[in-house]
């Protein structure tokens, strides 16, 4: 019952409306839900990916930027957290439906799977300090590029750090 309610409620708005502070928690939630396959409290790439396309109408590229801006610690699944602190951040989907923002977080986007070669979602040490090398850093300098780079703490860069690190956008 929950479930075709919450459907019912989320086919009545757009994407852009639809996420206002009067949605209730469980019809987030039930959209979450609805393509967490494995009910393991997680969505993959691959759950993201169609939610992205078959809820907000996003093309295949605007897809990965939202899946990359939703998975703020790179480790390739979203929490419900991950996913509700999103949607109820200021920015929400401008930044991908704003022209000149998106064309900043595509060429992030390009720049951070250029040097991510394992696709792993995070850039590790010898990953950042490639990146580093071809901005002109010198080889002292690379250690403390990751560390500032690096706001987590972990030893590898998420998209959502480097695209902090980077200040193209303004972020939340």
């Amino acid at each position: 019952m929950l479930q075709v309610h919450a459907h019912t409620y989320f086919a009545q708005f757009t994407k852009m409306s639809i996420f206002n502070s009067d949605v209730p928690l469980v019809v987030l939630k039930s959209l979450f839900m609805k393509y967490d396959k494995d009910g393991n409290g997680s969505l993959t790439m691959d759950e993201l990916k169609i939610m992205a396309q078959d809820n907000f109408g996003m093309n295949k590229t605007k897809a990965e930027a939202f899946i990359m801006l939703v998975d703020k610690d790179g480790n390739q699944r979203v929490t419900f957290q991950e996913f509700y602190d999103w949607l109820k951040s200021g920015d929400r989907f401008s930044n991908i439906d704003d022209c000149s923002r998106f064309h900043y977080v595509s060429k992030a986007m390009d720049m951070f799977k250029k040097f991510d070669k394992d696709g792993s979602g995070r850039l590790e040490r010898a990953e950042v300090h490639e990146l580093l090398l071809s901005i002109g850093a010198r080889r002292e300098q690379l250690d403390a590029g990751l560390k500032a780079i690096d706001k987590g703490g972990d030893g590898t860069v998420s998209f959502s750090e480097f695209l902090d690190y980077l200040n193209w956008l303004p972020r939340d």
